[in-house]
C-alpha cells in the first residue's frame, strides 16, 4: 500500500510515498517542523488527511486493528 505524503516548500512541491500510516505520519510530521506548508496525506483509498485531521487518520488504524496499512478498509 503506498501512502502519498504531499506538501510545500520555499522550493514547490514535495511528494513522497510510505508504506503505512505510522510512517507516513511521522514524515508528515516531520515535513511540518521542517516548514512545510499544506501537508497532507493521501491514502490508498484517495481519502485526504490534512493535519488537523491527522487524530481521526491514527484512530483508523486502531480500528483496522494490527493491519496499519488499512487493507481491510
Amino acid at each position: 500500500m503506498r501512502f502519498l505524503i504531499t506538501a510545500q516548500d520555499t522550493a514547490g512541491n514535495v511528494t513522497l510515498n510510505r508504506g503505512s500510516v505510522p510512517a507516513a505520519l511521522k514524515k508528515a510530521t516531520e515535513l511540518i517542523s521542517d516548514g512545510c506548508w499544506n501537508v497532507e496525506i493521501v491514502t490508498p483509498d484517495g481519502a485526504i488527511y490534512q493535519p488537523g485531521e491527522f487524530d481521526q487518520l491514527r484512530e483508523r488504524i486502531g480500528a483496522a486493528g494490527s493491519d496499519m496499512s488499512l487493507a481491510t478498509q
